[in-house]
Parts: C-alpha cells; sequence; structure tokens
C-alpha cells in the first residue's frame, strides 16, 4: 500500500459525513500538534471511525509518535465525547494505554 493509498483510505472515512475536506497534511498537523482548530470534528472522527491500524499507519506515515498519538486523542475524546474502545485497545497493545509520561517516547510499530 502506498502512502496515497493509505491516506485516500483515512481521508474517505474522516471526510464522508463532511462537506468541508480535510487533506492529510492537515490532519497530520492536527494530530502531530494537538492544536485541531476548526478541524475538531474531523479529528474526532479520524479517531473514532478510522479503523485503529490504519491510525497507527497514518501516525507512522506522516512521522507522530505515539505518545503525541495517544495524547492529542485523549484531548479528542475528553472534548467531544467521542470514544474509539478498538483505538484504546490497539494502543494498549503497542504499550500506550492512557498516554504516557511526558518523555517517555515509545517508539512506532516495526
Amino acid at each position: 500500500m502506498t502512502t496515497r493509498d493509505g491516506d485516500g483510505l483515512v481521508l474517505s472515512t474522516t471526510n464522508a459525513p463532511y462537506r468541508r475536506r480535510i487533506d492529510a497534511q492537515t490532519l497530520a498537523q492536527c494530530v502531530r500538534t494537538g492544536d485541531t482548530g476548526s478541524w475538531t470534528v474531523h479529528v474526532a472522527t479520524f479517531f473514532a471511525d478510522v479503523r485503529p491500524g490504519l491510525v497507527v499507519s497514518f501516525a507512522e506515515r506522516h512521522e507522530i509518535d505515539l505518545e503525541t498519538l495517544a495524547r492529542t486523542y485523549h484531548s479528542i475524546r475528553d472534548e467531544t465525547g467521542e470514544r474509539s474502545p478498538d483505538l484504546e485497545a490497539e494502543l494498549a497493545r503497542l504499550g500506550i494505554a492512557n498516554g504516557s509520561e511526558p518523555g517517555q517516547r515509545q517508539p512506532l510499530r516495526s
């Protein structure tokens, strides 16, 4: 699967409910920084509706570490109430249950 194909799968799910479309670079920047600006519903949809393996693969392709991914997920979950038990289970399986302490970076899976 190429980067373009993987991002296409993620974006088709993330953008499906909305008229306004987020692109891969903007989504990656929102996840990386935790600053979702006017894209909060798209980022919440990314975490809640995209399969966990695709969420993690998207992070890998865009060089977002698991700690950052988990931190942004928890922030969005707390803000919107949108939750993904499957993503939480995947993060736990990868060694990030509830986000990790600052400075304890987790490697991306191989």
